[in-house]
């Protein structure tokens, strides 16, 4: 391939990144969105005074562990896509730890606000249009701020990471964008159980302040996940 279609090509993948579409998102999981978004508004517009209905997100949304729910979220083109990206702006900026985290939790990671705005903004409109349909259905709460980022989870020197909360958000959900290059990984929540890691494009979703929780170590490979720290902020 030469030099002048790599660089077109890396373009054409930018702007379908930097533009959601109905392909970013799982087929299942986009389809039960749109068909329960009506019993949503009603539930709303009657103030809570009917039962909610039980739509077709409850069949796509599972509950593996007491309030930690998964959830098929974004396609696999779609994760394909951003690792390829990924790995550009790795090349440009570097995964770098959070300084402002004490070590025990430090996990390198690549900040989209800041390092990529465009694809920032893209990925939290997948979160306003699918996202919020998932918490209202949930736990009755809707998502307007927050952070984005790629870590590379990988804990090869030890054998997991450091129990914590994620104390700057609300509602937290983690995407693997690999799943089956790496060995090992995992989610294990204190007192509630061990999540596997989830096929590609898959969403962990849980209560960010109320669900300590820890990274299990990566044996061989990396284990890159889309995180989303995000809140619920009162307007």
């Amino acid at each position: 391939m030469s030099k002048a279609v790599e660089v077109q090509e890396y373009k054409t993948k930018n702007i379908l990144l930097e533009h959601p579409a109905d392909w970013y998102i799982d087929d299942q999981t986009f389809n039960a969105v749109q068909n329960s978004i009506p019993d949503i508004v009603d539930f709303y517009e009657n103030k809570g005074n009917n039962n909610p209905v039980k739509n077709k997100l409850h069949e796509v949304i599972k509950e593996p562990l007491k309030d930690v729910y998964t959830v098929p979220f974004f396609s696999k083109k779609f994760c394909q896509i951003l690792l390829d990206e990924m790995h550009n702006l790795e090349d440009f900026y570097g995964f770098i730890p959070n300084p402002e985290e004490d070590k025990l939790r430090q996990i390198p990671e690549i900040t989209f606000q800041y390092n990529c705005p465009e694809i920032y903004n893209s990925l939290f409109q997948t979160i306003y249009t699918i996202g919020n349909p998932i918490f209202l259905n949930i736990w009755n709460r809707h998502v307007n701020g927050g952070a984005i980022q790629i870590a590379n989870y990988n804990l090869k020197d030890k054998k997991q990471g450091a129990w914590h909360h994620d104390a700057s958000a609300d509602i937290s959900m983690v995407v693997p964008l690999n799943t089956g290059e790496y060995k090992g990984g995992g989610t294990e929540f204190l007192n509630r159980g061990t999540v596997e890691p989830l096929p590609t494009g898959h969403a962990l979703i849980f209560p960010s302040f109320t669900h300590m929780h820890r990274g299990l170590s990566v044996e061989s490979g990396n284990r890159y996940l889309l995180v989303f720290w995000l809140k619920c902020i009162e307007e």
